[in-house]
């Protein structure tokens, strides 16, 4: 790394808005400054949280998807602030590409984690001479050893041509401009242990189906869930298609190759966002898996809507070895 904590200051969050946030609680940056070819952001992690650190076997561990959620951030506020886009606009993410370099930097010490990402504009996407999007190469670096990498791939636009894009869309499949968040039902939620959770509300797969070597299930879209739907949306968001994602790869791997979910961690993710979820349609997850020699499974993923793809990638799990931890923990 080429910008060290002695550089950055830990000592209290940002603005909140500055990463659309609501919650104080839920923005995990800290500080940023420019570097000569990008921007340096430091963020504090926490050790114990409702949502990031409910998880069979990792409770020793960070999240995978904490770091993702601070990319999320970083590349927000690097919009913000380094391209002065107005906190006006509206923003779409394309695609992300996560991975974990090194797990052994995950393991959660005696005090929160010191992170710090470097980003770097790899893409710009430019109309009538203005950026209105960007690829982003991101590295996350905790206690001064390299973590985790992710490639995130987002736009903006001013909010009357999100509301013509998404007033557009929502016609096209029949349902009025203004969305409605339906009414609970009554779902066969999927045990917590089955996608690596303890905490049921942190489960968010129902109803599953094993046809052949495929696992469908229905995504619970709980807008009151505070992590997943910390400010109002009127989509489904993208971590929660990052959730879905790694909850389909754990239950389709336990289901289908007998793979322990208590020591099953996700290393890396691939995703493309492909149509906008709407709250009114039901969400299916649906995964086929495959060993990927090293006693972990590669899971292929998509998410979709009546058949419309709204997000498809994969993930690869790997397997922890037998410790303390995956013992105790």
């Amino acid at each position: 790394m080429s910008v060290t904590t002695a550089e950055l200051s830990f000592d209290r969050n940002i603005p909140r808005g500055i990463v659309h946030r609501e919650s104080i609680a839920e923005v995990f940056l800290t500080d940023a400054h420019r570097t000569v070819d990008g921007a340096a952001f430091a963020a504090q992690l926490p050790r114990n949280h409702s949502y990031f650190s409910d998880h069979r076997g990792t409770a020793a561990s960070y999240d995978a998807l904490l770091l993702v959620e601070v990319f999320r951030q970083v590349a927000i506020y690097y919009a913000h602030t380094f391209l002065d886009v107005p906190r006006t606009e509206k923003f779409i993410f394309g695609a992300a590409d996560f991975e974990i370099l090194n797990e052994r930097t995950l393991r959660i010490g005696a005090c929160p984690g010191h992170c710090i990402v470097e980003a770097h504009v790899v893409h710009e996407k430019v109309r009538d001479g203005q950026v209105i999007g960007l690829t982003l190469e991101m590295v996350a670096s905790i206690e001064g050893t390299v973590a985790a990498r992710e490639a995130m791939t987002y736009q903006w636009m001013p909010s009357p041509v999100w509301k013509r894009i998404r007033d557009r869309g929502r016609e096209s499949l029949g349902l009025p401009a203004q969305h409605v968040i339906p009414e609970a039902t009554h779902v066969a939620r999927m045990r917590p242990g089955s996608v690596g959770r303890h905490n049921p509300r942190n489960a968010i797969l129902a109803n599953p189906e094993l046809v052949g070597d495929e696992l469908s299930t229905l995504t619970i879209i709980d807008t009151n869930h505070p992590s997943l739907f910390d400010h109002a949306l009127d989509h489904v968001p993208g971590m929660l298609v990052f959730e879905a994602a790694r909850q389909i790869a754990m239950a389709s791997a336990n289901a289908t190759l007998g793979l322990d979910t208590n020591r099953m961690v996700m290393h890396r993710l691939h995703m493309e966002f492909t149509k906008f979820g709407e709250f009114e349609r039901d969400t299916h997850s649906r995964a086929t898996v495959r060993p990927d020699g090293e006693g972990g499974a590669l899971a292929d993923v998509h998410l979709d809507q009546d058949g419309d793809v709204i997000a498809q990638g994969w993930v690869h799990l790997k397997l922890l070895p037998v410790d303390i931890y995956t013992m105790v923990a």
